[in-house]
């Protein structure tokens, strides 16, 4: 029986990855922005022991659930699996457990594994991991343009409408199997006519951290908005980093295991990947300061005087991308978790040393849980206020 595959809303990415799996002839639908009762769904069917992002996916999960007309015979929810030091892998059998206990064992949980690159998505069909990857590298892109042009706009409001236009532009010409490298450089256009005053760059922050966590909005608190409420520019790490992060694990493994073919495929998928990135990027990349990303060997590199390489997961992302947005130019980091993450505690604690290292950067670990934190509004002014400071002792010295 055929299924629709709804797709958590973590980011914008949703929706044309849901564009790549309908291309292909699988129904598929972006689940809506998490709300309120998120929450009070997914508090209510969870310990409490559980990390912020799982319980917001149970409760986005559970809200399609109790919407008219849903048919558990004919859903499935996607929820990837990952290696490493973090609870994310085991959200998808909790899941499991927690729909057959409330009596939906019909609704299916569709799990791919970063074991692998998650190369048995949608059946290990070549054309979705294509349309899948062009799919979130174009939206990484788009949301380079969105964060690097808004904090400049003459005219509120101006660079958010483009952006939306864009992105459902994206989502429909993935759906279609349009050209998109010919719709990024119409979308480049369309950026270049908003008005802009970039007489003085603002501090740049670079947003790390677990990747639900920084990427949404809910969760986060719109914590990007905020940063540009204060007078900042943020920088978000691309959701591509990590499925880079994951072909080159799978390169190292298969090579560790002697499985040669492997090896190849994962050889092979790195080099398509880097390919249509480059395609995607070609048309912006003079619109962009923040133009291109490291490969993640690069990454690895600068992380390895705070971690061990075989520390896997997201810390080591999280701490070689600080550096990397150090290098171009930020003047503050925010370390973005979910209130007791282990990885992000790690983070945390390196994050004193890494510093010193950097001549006292400001940074922030920002955890949330879902509760209001009037606090964290008042770490994040007084945050603003050092990289402001940070950036003008760096430029005048």
């Amino acid at each position: 029986m055929e299924r629709t595959i709804y797709i958590p809303n973590m980011a914008d990415h949703a929706y044309p990855l849901s564009a790549a799996l309908r291309s292909c002839g699988i129904p598929a639908e972006a689940l809506p922005e998490s709300d309120d009762q998120t929450l009070l769904l997914g508090r209510k069917y969870s310990t409490g022991r559980e990390c912020f992002p799982f319980i917001v996916t149970t409760g986005d999960f559970l809200r399609k659930i109790e919407e008219p007309g849903f048919d558990p015979d004919k859903a499935a929810f996607f929820m990837p699996l990952a290696s490493g030091p973090c609870r994310f892998g085991q959200y998808s059998h909790i899941h499991r457990v927690f729909l057959d206990r409330l009596g939906h064992k019909q609704v299916a949980v569709i799990s791919p594994t970063s074991a692998n690159s998650y190369a048995d998505i949608g059946g290990a069909s070549l054309k979705l991991r294509i349309r899948a990857w062009q799919a979130l590298v174009a939206t990484d892109i788009l949301q380079k343009l969105l964060h690097e042009t808004r904090p400049y706009e003459v005219n509120q409001g101006d660079t958010d409408r483009v952006y939306k236009k864009a992105l459902a532009k994206l989502t429909e010409a993935v759906e279609k199997g349009k050209n998109l490298v010919r719709l990024m450089k119409q979308i480049a256009e369309e950026f270049k006519q908003i008005k802009i005053d970039r007489r003085e760059r603002k501090p740049i922050i670079g947003i790390v951290g677990e990747i639900f966590m920084r990427n949404n909005r809910f969760s986060n608190d719109n914590v990007i908005r905020r940063v540009e409420a204060l007078g900042g520019e943020a920088w978000l790490a691309p959701i591509s980093e990590w499925i880079y992060y994951t072909t080159q694990r799978y390169k190292e493994d298969s090579a560790a295991e002697r499985k040669y073919r492997d090896l190849l495929k994962a050889i092979l998928q790195e080099k398509v990947q880097r390919y249509y990135e480059h395609r995607l990027e070609k048309p912006v990349k003079k619109l962009l300061l923040n133009n291109e990303e490291p490969r993640t060997t690069e990454v690895l590199q600068y992380s390895a005087p705070y971690m061990h390489f075989s520390f896997g997961g997201e810390a080591i992302l999280t701490i070689g991308k600080a550096v990397d947005y150090i290098r171009k130019g930020a003047s503050g980091i925010i370390n973005v978790m979910p209130f007791s993450c282990m990885p992000g505690t790690v983070v945390a604690i390196v994050s004193k040393r890494f510093r010193e290292d950097f001549n006292g950067i400001p940074w922030l670990n920002a955890s949330y849980d879902g509760q209001e934190d009037a606090s964290m509004l008042v770490r994040l002014e007084a945050f603003m206020h050092q990289a402001r400071q940070y950036r003008d002792k760096r430029r005048f010295g």
